[in-house]
C-alpha cells in the first residue's frame, strides 16, 4: 500500500488533530504492508523519513536536510495566534485559503492518483485528488454549536463537507457519537463510515520526577495541589462555567487548589478572559497559554484532578490522557464523553455550573473518591492506543488498495 497524507495539521502550535495526525502517521509508518508514506504541504511532497522527522521534531522544512525552516515550535504562540484571528476576520479567508490549497496542493499531488497512492486527509475537507480517499471528520460542531465558531468557518464547512463526505471512499470517525451525528445529518451510508476510537501517549512518556519539579516550580505549583483544564480558551469548551463553578467552590479549597488552564487562546472568549482575571488577581488561577507537549504532560501527572466540562466533543482526546495520566476526571454527561470515559471519570450536566462545582468539591474534599476515579481511569485508558487506531485505519487502507 502507498498514504500520502495531508501534513497541515502537523504545523506547531498543534491541537488534537495534529496529534492524531503525528501518532497516525508513527504507528503506520511501522507496517510492513505499507510500501510508501509520504505527505504534502503547499507545493512540497515529502517522503517517510521527513515526515516522521516533522512530527517528532514540529518542523516543517522545504526538503530533508534542508537548514532554512517555514514553521517552527520556536515562534511566538502570541503571533501566531494573533495571525490566526486576523486570518479569520478576513472576508472569504477560508474560501481563499482553499482555493490556494486547491491551485498548488490538489495539482502537485494529482500525479499521486495514477501511481497508486490511497490519500487520507485527517482534517475535514480535502484537496482534489483523482485516486482513493479516506478523510477524518473528528466532530460536527459547525453544526451544533455554530455560535462558537467564526462564521467563516462554519460557512466554509457548510459549504464543502457534504461534497467531501460524498467525495470520499471512506469516512472515519472517532468515536460513534460522531459517526451517528454524519449519519443521521448527512444521511451517508454506515457501511461507508468507520469508528477508529484516538489513543493515548501518556503511558509512553519517560519523564522524571525532577524533569516534572521543575515544570511545577516553574508555575509555582506542588503536587497534588491544583485543578487542572487543558483546552483551547473558547466557548465549546465550557470554560465560563468552570471558572463559575470553581468560584463557587470554599475558600479553603480555591487556596488550596488553583485552577490551572493549559491551552491558547481561541475565538469568541472576551468575557471568559475577562472572568479569569479576577481569579488571577487572587491568585487562584493560572493561565500557562499554549505549552510543549512535555510539560503538558506532566501536569496531567502531578494534578490534584482535571476538570473537562465541555459542551461537546467528537472524542475528548484530553480526557483520555488525563486517565491514561491516573489522574481523578471530571467531564461532562453528553456528546462523546461518556463513550470514552466509560464511567470512569465523574460525570456531571455541563450545563450546571452548581453540577460542576458540586463535582469539584466532591473530588478536592473526599481523597478516596478522588483515587477510585483515578484507578479506575488507569484501567479505562488500556481500552484505548494509538496501535489500535493504527490497525483499524489500515484495514480501511486495505480495502481500498
Amino acid at each position: 500500500m502507498k498514504i500520502l497524507f495531508n501534513a497541515q495539521s502537523l504545523l506547531p502550535p498543534r491541537t488534537g488533530i495534529g496529534l492524531y495526525t503525528k501518532h497516525l502517521i508513527e504507528e503506520i509508518s511501522q507496517q510492513s504492508q505499507v510500501e510508501c508514506l509520504a505527505g504534502f504541504l503547499g507545493r512540497q511532497i515529502f517522503n517517510e523519513h521527513e515526515l516522521l522527522y516533522f512530527c517528532e521534531k514540529q518542523e516543517i522544512g522545504l526538503g530533508f536536510g534542508s537548514a532554512e525552516v517555514i514553521h517552527s515550535h520556536k515562534r511566538s504562540d502570541s503571533l501566531k495566534r494573533l495571525m490566526k484571528r486576523l486570518a479569520r476576520s478576513f472576508p472569504g479567508a477560508y474560501a481563499l485559503r482553499q482555493c490556494l490549497r486547491e491551485y498548488v496542493e490538489g495539482h502537485k499531488i494529482s500525479k499521486l492518483g495514477s501511481k497508486g497512492f490511497i490519500y487520507h486527509e485527517p482534517n475535514y475537507i480535502p484537496v482534489s485528488y483523482a485516486g482513493p480517499m479516506v478523510i477524518t471528520v473528528h466532530d460536527l460542531s459547525h453544526m451544533r454549536y455554530p455560535q462558537f465558531h467564526p462564521p467563516e468557518r462554519v460557512s466554509f464547512l457548510n459549504r464543502h463537507l457534504p461534497a467531501a463526505l460524498q467525495r470520499a471512499d471512506r469516512i472515519l470517525t472517532d468515536s460513534h457519537f460522531v459517526a451517528q451525528e454524519i449519519i443521521d445529518v448527512f444521511r451517508t451510508p454506515a457501511a461507508k463510515i468507520v469508528v477508529t476510537h484516538l489513543g493515548a501517549d501518556v503511558a509512553s512518556r519517560s519523564r522524571s520526577e525532577w524533569e516534572e519539579a521543575a515544570t511545577l516550580q516553574e508555575f509555582k505549583l506542588r503536587r497534588s495541589g491544583f485543578v487542572l483544564s487543558v483546552a483551547t480558551l473558547e466557548p465549546r469548551k465550557n470554560l465560563e462555567r468552570l471558572i463559575d463553578a470553581y468560584a463557587a467552590l470554599p475558600d479553603a479549597l480555591r487556596r488550596d487548589y488553583p485552577l490551572v488552564l493549559v491551552g491558547g487562546s481561541g475565538w469568541k472568549n472576551t468575557a471568559l478572559l475577562s472572568r479569569l482575571r479576577e481569579l488571577e488577581a487572587r491568585g487562584e488561577a493560572i493561565r500557562t497559554g499554549y505549552l510543549p507537549r512535555d510539560q503538558v504532560l506532566d501536569l496531567y501527572a502531578t494534578a490534584a484532578l482535571f476538570a473537562y466540562p465541555s459542551l461537546y466533543e467528537g472524542f475528548g482526546l484530553p480526557v483520555l490522557e488525563a486517565l491514561a495520566s491516573g489522574v481523578p476526571v471530571l467531564t461532562s454527561n453528553i456528546s462523546s464523553l461518556p463513550e470514552v470515559s466509560g464511567g470512569a471519570a465523574l460525570e456531571v450536566d455541563p450545563l450546571s455550573v452548581d453540577a460542576i462545582a458540586e463535582g469539584l468539591r466532591a473530588l478536592l474534599d473526599d481523597a478516596a473518591l478522588r483515587q477510585r476515579h483515578a484507578s479506575l481511569g488507569i484501567e479505562r485508558a488500556k481500552a484505548f492506543s494509538w496501535k489500535h487506531c493504527a490497525e483499524q485505519t489500515l484495514a480501511v487502507y486495505r480495502q481500498l488498495a
